[in-house]
């Protein structure tokens, strides 16, 4: 035996006993919240149904209060072969500056988020430092809470909350605000995301967001979506 791993073993002897029982030892117990986010690491891989499984019908409302002004845009998203949105407009209805000064910008927004590689946007500790906030209930349901805050300072990063539900690992909860936008006429994105589940799956998201614009004002948006899944179900209830 060398004389470095000699010195090693015999300081391990100093540091466990031989007389310790090996019953005696334990497990420390994971940390708070860990196994809802392991669930939701291994969520995050599957395939999006607001982006992957088909059409999604969005609808969106928006509106410049300081203005008393409103629009209202029915479209279904679907993706091109470039694997990017396009949306057919089925009904627009409203004041056409509000379409013009909230929805096109922030639409526009987003298209550049979705131009970015997944792997720089996703909510995932290479992106993120994650912070156990605690526990809370929704929709009967329990989630766990963690604050997110960017490494870095880049488009479609968002710094605020995320929660898990702790059964099924979805994140149904996404609140905070964009650290960066590379929009023109835009200050800043705030967002409240919201994912409702029916049997563990995601059955619609509503998307609340407030929009500092240069022009118009504060601005507010609210959408809608609804994935292929939820729609055919909602046209079998309807038969």
């Amino acid at each position: 035996m060398n004389r470095p791993r000699a010195c090693a073993l015999a300081l391990l002897a100093l540091l466990i006993p031989w007389s310790t029982p090996a019953d005696t030892l334990t497990i420390a117990p994971p940390a708070p919240g860990s196994l809802a986010f392991a669930r939701y690491i291994a969520s995050i891989h599957r395939r999006d149904p607001f982006r992957e499984s088909g059409p999604v019908a969005v609808m969106i409302e928006a509106s410049l209060p300081s203005l008393r002004r409103e629009s209202r845009l029915l479209a279904i998203r679907d993706t091109n072969e470039s694997e990017r949105s396009e949306y057919k407009v089925l009904d627009s209805q409203g004041d056409a500056m509000v379409t013009e000064e909230v929805i096109a910008p922030y639409l526009a927004e987003q298209k550049e988020v979705e131009d970015l590689p997944l792997s720089s946007v996703i909510v995932t500790p290479a992106n993120y430092d994650f912070r156990f906030m605690g526990e809370t209930g929704t929709d009967g349901a329990s989630a766990v809470v963690f604050r997110i805050v960017p490494k870095k300072k880049r488009e479609g990063l968002i710094r605020g909350e995320l929660w898990i539900d702790s059964a099924t690992g979805v994140a149904v909860v996404q609140a905070g605000y964009f650290v960066k936008t590379s929009s023109t006429s835009i200050r800043r994105i705030s967002m409240v995301r919201d994912t409702k589940l029916q049997n563990g799956s995601p059955c619609s998201r509503i998307t609340r967001v407030a929009v500092e614009t240069r022009r118009a004002g504060r601005g507010y948006l609210t959408i809608t979506e609804f994935p292929p899944a939820a729609i055919r179900a909602a046209a079998l209830a309807g038969e």
